[in-house]
């Protein structure tokens, strides 16, 4: 999922350039659309980044983890030294 953080955070970056004017890659269309290629990206890359947290979501990976992280923290309750 960092991955497509990375790629959405550089697309933004990459739109605000071309905003300033810095780039010019909102002269590049995409055909049947009325958007700029950089645009359609962006939404591409925000569409991913939904649909793999939807799907990490409904798979329960966050109750897994939690549940890990309890245990893994019981464990280490009981290595550390007991304080007198």
């Amino acid at each position: 999922m960092v991955w497509w953080v990375l790629v959405l955070a550089i697309l933004s970056i990459l739109s605000y350039l071309s905003d300033v004017g810095v780039l010019s890659l909102h002269n590049i269309r995409v055909p049947g659309l009325n958007a700029s290629l950089i645009s359609l990206l962006i939404l591409l890359a925000a569409a991913g980044l939904l649909s793999r947290t939807l799907w990490m979501k409904r798979k329960g990976r966050r109750e897994e983890l939690e549940k890990k992280v309890r245990e893994l923290e019981g464990k280490l309750a009981s290595l550390a030294p007991e304080k007198k």
